[in-house]
């Protein structure tokens, strides 16, 4: 048979079709591959689990705020970026940091501060009928502590950005680009990849409201395209998190809210998906490396 366009025209079909539903697909102009297979996504997140469990709780329990940098750049990030070289990936599909747009950005704040506290009003809730064991409650207390300003800034460095940054690389980045490729779809790779983000935590006391972010985070990779709005959704949802920790307010009886203040937080978590213009086409690193 000759070997014409007659034979490359359903490539280029199920290609587009791929496209359409979010899933990466190679560019025709590089041979590095759009996405992990599942072998490889066991191997990178079984390892950041096993290095973040056993050396990284080493580190942590020597140094809380050094160990927890230590182990986020060398457990979460060093992973996920040889992972991406040894599997000859694309970075530019698997860690897409294209620029977004001034209304992501102001989706993800949006969409965080409201979640943020409706968060924290559930885990409030949670407290009355599953409480967190005083051991941990004290040790997180504990963390959170500083000494002035400059610790303080500090602290949120520590505590809240660099996380950000490494755990949206191997979660929002590496796993959920290979999750949507293997399932086939969007939706079932987001909520995969925000399961695995909440087991990786090892705390059943928070698995419910780490999951919940997880799947507002894999939302924002999916409509944008682009990292960097996950990162600004999950940097501010630890400030705020830890600023509440570190003032105290997170204490028994001190949650701040009232039933107007949840309404408030519903709206603003409703608005997140209108400033992202859901008319588009989803702006995911498939379309973006085509």
């Amino acid at each position: 048979m000759p070997s014409g366009s007659s034979a490359e025209a359903p490539a280029s079909g199920a290609l587009q079709g791929s496209a359409e539903r979010g899933i990466p697909v190679p560019s025709p102009r590089s041979p590095l591959r759009p996405a992990p297979e599942q072998r490889e996504m066991l191997l990178i997140a079984g390892l950041a689990f096993f290095l973040n469990l056993v050396p990284g709780t080493g580190l942590q329990w020597a140094s809380a705020r050094w160990g927890l940098a230590l182990s986020q750049a060398l457990f979460i990030a060093g992973p996920t970026a040889l992972g991406i070289r040894w599997f000859y990936l694309d970075p530019a599909a698997v860690l897409p940091w294209r620029r977004p747009r001034a209304s992501e950005i102001a989706a993800a704040l949006v969409g965080t501060l409201g979640l943020n506290h409706l968060l924290t009003l559930y885990g409030a809730w949670q407290d009355r009928v599953f409480p967190t064991p005083d051991v941990l409650r004290t040790l997180f207390d504990g963390l959170f502590v500083y000494r002035g300003p400059i610790d303080f800034v500090l602290l949120l460095a520590v505590f809240a950005l660099l996380p950000a940054v490494c755990e949206e690389m191997l979660f929002r980045g590496f796993l959920q680009s290979g999750l949507v490729h293997l399932l086939e779809k969007p939706g079932m790779g987001i909520v995969a990849s925000a399961v695995l983000f909440g087991l990786f935590h090892l705390d059943p006391w928070r698995f419910v409201g780490i999951t919940v972010l997880g799947l507002f985070l894999g939302y924002l990779r999916h409509a944008t395209g682009s990292l960097l709005p996950c990162v600004v959704a999950h940097a501010t949802n630890n400030i705020v998190s830890v600023s509440l920790a570190a003032a105290g307010r997170l204490e028994e009886g001190r949650v701040p809210g009232s039933a107007l203040t949840a309404v408030v937080a519903i709206l603003l978590v409703g608005a997140a998906p209108l400033l992202l213009r859901p008319g588009r086409p989803p702006r995911d690193s498939a379309v973006s490396v085509l």
